[in-house]
């Protein structure tokens, strides 16, 4: 299914597209895949950084590949490895600069995607409700604000990401289906692409919650947690809260302004 990768593409304007595939242990097979999927997608260069250790980050011809990129992509794999690998490193400060000055697409899928938040979540599945199972560390920090989790109603996410607001992480949550994404622009708005939902999770008017009353492994109680649920096409404010209604051109709330088309700087899948 290209469907997402085709806007991803669209997104580099078909040009320059840097693989790190860091997160994955299998790098090489990833580079493969992705490859043949943007050369029939016809993107102009590709290039993967096969980053495995933190002391391979810096060299040279990294960083001059990650200035020439239009569009940098974070594979799937294991998120605390990824980020463990590149923190620190003058790779990933060129990336988040070229990103926050609007000079680069940032795009992740899977763990690539969960690493894009400022506070990352991992470990937990099918435990959630379980105080202690879900572990979080810092992410790269290109979304703050809220956390991001993936491959979720596939996986019966909600409650993995439910215990990152019942801790305090954070107050806003995404999840993400299966071939499934989120193009954000410079506004804060989103779009989904792609087959499955974004789920959407806000705690900011939770009546209940016990988790910081009860015992490591013990399940808590939260209620009144908001959640929705967003499909192919819909578009969404990421400051405001608020769906943005696809036949509305311009939506004014007295605080926000909404103003199409979308420019995406930043995508995550």
């Amino acid at each position: 299914k290209l469907e997402v990768l085709s806007k991803v593409a669209e997104a580099a304007r078909f040009k320059n597209i840097v693989l790190i595939p860091t997160a994955s242990n299998y790098p090489h097979e990833a580079e493969l895949n992705y490859k043949d999927a943007f050369d029939k997608l016809h993107v102009e260069n590709f290039k993967s950084l096969d980053i495995r250790y933190p002391d391979e980050c810096d060299r040279a011809e990294y960083i001059e590949a990650v200035k020439q990129a239009h569009l940098i992509f974070f594979s799937g794999g294991d998120q605390v490895k990824l980020v463990d690998t590149l923190k620190g490193s003058i790779l990933l400060e060129t990336i988040l600069s070229l990103y926050r000055s609007n000079k680069v697409v940032v795009a992740g899928t899977s763990a690539g995607a969960a690493a894009a938040s400022e506070n990352m979540l991992y470990n937990g599945d099918y435990h959630g409700f379980i105080k202690g199972e879900v572990k979080n560390s810092l992410g790269f920090g290109f979304v703050n604000d809220m956390v991001i989790d993936t491959h979720f109603l596939n996986r019966e996410r909600i409650p993995r990401l439910l215990q990152m607001l019942a801790l305090g992480v954070e107050k806003r949550a995404i999840g993400l289906d299966e071939d499934t994404a989120i193009f954000i622009d410079t506004n804060n708005n989103f779009e989904v692409v792609g087959s499955g939902m974004v789920t959407l999770l806000n705690s900011e008017e939770m009546t209940y919650n016990d988790f910081h009353e009860i015992k490591e492994n013990q399940t808590y109680n939260i209620n009144n947690v908001k959640i929705g649920f967003l499909s192919r096409g819909a578009k969404f404010n990421l400051v405001s809260w608020m769906v943005i209604k696809p036949q509305t051109a311009v939506i004014n709330d007295n605080t926000h302004t909404y103003e199409h088309p979308f420019i995406i700087p930043g995508a995550y899948i």
